[in-house]
């Protein structure tokens, strides 16, 4: 399944949402499971699969709304952000599936990283509508930059460090592009608390991966 943000034609192409592909698991029409009660590994991964789906067709509702709210110039920072999210999204869930890399779980593990990213992200853009920005933890950008270095080399000394690099130069970039979002609407301070709640969700990422 594919679903396909409302955006301008030409960024089209690299706006699409892939779900996981559900034709390479043993699972038809025919004989669809009961996702309330799977009992294989492989009707398992369909129904996490399912469940991703359901998700991201709930952020991509709540995108479009929010979206065809804002100004131009707003709708196309938030585009910058949507797909900067999209490509850390898909990273950060490729690493995930590494831990279990070519065995039957790893379906399950991405799907549930997708899942559980999109709710995240599906939550951040339901605040926009309502011209709010989740608050962090912390006021010290300094302090949770020191705590995610921390945890960024703890990672790479446990993980596939090709993996682990490519998923965190992708979450560079989309808490830039996020955080210039929720500057245009809320200011320097909307800035500076972005950078400060999405790094610390970084390391809550980061070090529960290592585990």
């Amino acid at each position: 399944m594919k679903i396909m943000f409302s955006i301008p034609t030409h960024l089209t192409a690299i706006a699409i949402v892939d779900s996981a592909t559900i034709d390479r698991l043993p699972v038809t029409a025919q004989n669809r499971p009961d996702c309330s009660a799977p009992m294989t590994q492989a009707e398992i991964n369909f129904c996490a699969n399912e469940e991703f789906a359901e998700v991201d067709a709930e952020l991509n509702c709540v995108y479009n709304r929010v979206i065809g709210n804002l100004s131009e110039t707003r709708r196309e920072l938030l585009i910058d952000a949507q797909l900067d999210w999209i490509d850390y999204r898909d990273a950060q869930c490729e690493l995930a599936g590494s831990a279990v890399a070519g065995g039957a779980l790893q379906p399950l593990y991405i799907s549930t990283c997708k899942t559980t990213l999109t709710e995240v992200r599906t939550a951040e853009l339901s605040a926009y509508g309502e011209n709010r920005y989740p608050g962090s933890n912390a006021s010290d950008l300094a302090t949770v930059d020191r705590q995610h270095r921390d945890a960024f080399n703890t990672r790479c000394s446990r993980s596939n460090v090709r993996l682990v690099d490519a998923s965190e130069r992708a979450w560079q970039n989309y808490r830039n592009t996020a955080c210039e979002f929720e500057r245009s609407g809320g200011g320097n301070a909307a800035f500076e608390n972005c950078r400060i709640r999405l790094t610390e969700r970084r390391i809550q990422e980061l070090n529960r991966s290592s585990r």
